[in-house]
C-alpha cells in the first residue's frame, strides 16, 4: 500500500487544478474534493489517499507539487 500524504501548501497554491487532480486522477467526487482542499488550506489537517498503485501515486505527488502542495509518499 502506497500513502501520498498531502502536510501544507505554499503561497500562490492552484486550489481549483487541485480539486480537479483529487476528482480526475484520485477519484473524489468534485465535493469530497473540495472538502479536502479546504481542509488543507483552512485547517492544516494532513490529507492522505492510499493507493496500490505506484505509479498513479508519483503522478498525483508530483502533480501536486506542480500546484504548490506539499506532500510525500510513504510505502507502507
Amino acid at each position: 500500500m502506497i500513502k501520498v500524504i498531502f502536510e501544507g501548501w505554499e503561497v500562490g497554491m492552484r486550489k481549483l487544478p487541485f480539486i480537479k487532480l483529487l476528482n480526475e486522477k484520485a477519484g473524489f467526487s468534485i465535493s469530497e474534493a473540495k472538502k479536502m482542499k479546504d481542509d488543507l488550506v483552512d485547517n492544516n489537517k494532513v490529507i492522505v489517499i492510499k493507493t496500490d498503485n505506484n505509479d498513479l501515486a508519483k503522478e498525483i505527488l508530483s502533480e501536486a507539487k506542480k500546484l504548490k502542495v506539499l506532500g510525500r509518499l510513504e510505502i507502507t
